[in-house]
């Protein structure tokens, strides 16, 4: 147990650490701070500069938390085949944040290999990091590898779960595009073009990252849900119940689904599209977290 818990520990300080450097990269990029760069002796400004050399380093950092985080995540699935039998690193809810939080940090490196754009980074990894942190904040006996209970010991286990939790990461970095879009696009009403927000990508390019991500994680959600009633059937005898976390999965599906009816056929893009994101990701929150906590349910396990 020990093993696993200390590379989730190590995870969760990488993913520290390269949000403070992508919240310095944006920084860096002010546009003041890459003048008086261009004046360094040193010629830092070259290339972008510091800003340049600290935009590599984040990204270096993040893609070895990723590899962390994967060590950690098979290493713990080692440790579930020696006490359930079942390996899945995603079988309580300490698990499951750990996974998220490593769907979501792949789902960047992806994007920035694909976009180049770094300051993302600042939004979309700092996701990542809460989601690692939150998961630390769990008491410890969340924290370990403990038996499962028999519906969960299940090969349903391995596909319900691991898509119905990436579908919620890439709801993560579309609500982590959304903030960021209302944050430039705020700062651009009042005139103020020249400080942080001069590094962050066009309206245009972020509405449309944060766009596509839905259309990733929309479709893996409602499969999941499919999954999820299958099992139900199999471990309870029937395929829904109006269970807590079932009517909260069905609600956020509907959600995102009327997001993407009013884009396509009412133009829904930009400033509403990003507070409907950002909304969507709340709610995505409750039925991953709050659910579990809060209301009672066949589901109260997770």
């Amino acid at each position: 147990m020990i093993r696993s818990l200390f590379l989730f520990d190590m995870t969760f300080w990488l993913y520290l650490a390269a949000l403070l450097l992508y919240v310095g990269y944006v920084l860096a990029k002010r546009p003041g701070l890459q003048l008086a760069a261009a004046g360094h002796p040193s010629g830092m400004a070259e290339d972008g500069g510091w800003a340049a050399q600290i935009g590599q380093v984040a990204t270096i950092v993040t893609v070895f938390g990723w590899v962390v985080n994967t060590l950690a995540l098979l290493t713990r699935a080692y440790e579930r085949m020696q006490v359930s039998g079942t390996f899945a690193p995603w079988s309580n809810q300490f698990e499951a944040m750990a996974y998220v939080s490593w769907a979501i940090i792949l789902g960047y490196v992806l994007l920035e290999m694909r976009y180049r754009i770094k300051a993302i980074g600042a939004f979309v990894v700092g996701i990542g990091f809460i989601a690692m942190g939150a998961a630390s904040l769990l008491p410890y006996r969340y924290q370990t590898a403990e038996p499962l209970v028999p519906a969960l010991n299940s090969y349903w286990i391995y596909i319900h779960v691991s898509v119905t939790l990436t579908s919620y990461a890439a709801f993560a970095m579309a609500g982590g595009l959304g903030l960021m879009y209302l944050i430039k696009e705020r700062a651009e009403r009042r005139g103020k073009t020249s400080g942080v927000v001069a590094s962050f990508p066009d309206l245009e390019t972020i509405d449309e990252l944060g766009y596509k991500a839905i259309m990733v994680g929309f479709p893996l959600l409602a499969f999941g849900i499919i999954l999820g009633a299958m099992w139900a059937n199999y471990a309870w005898g029937g395929y829904w119940s109006w269970d807590p976390k079932e009517t909260w999965s069905l609600i956020v599906w509907l959600i995102y689904g009327a997001y993407i009816h009013a884009r396509m056929t009412h133009g829904w893009e930009g400033h509403r599209a990003a507070i409907y994101a950002v909304f969507g990701f709340l709610m995505v929150i409750f039925c991953f977290w709050g659910v579990n906590f809060l209301l009672s349910g066949l589901h109260a396990y997770a």
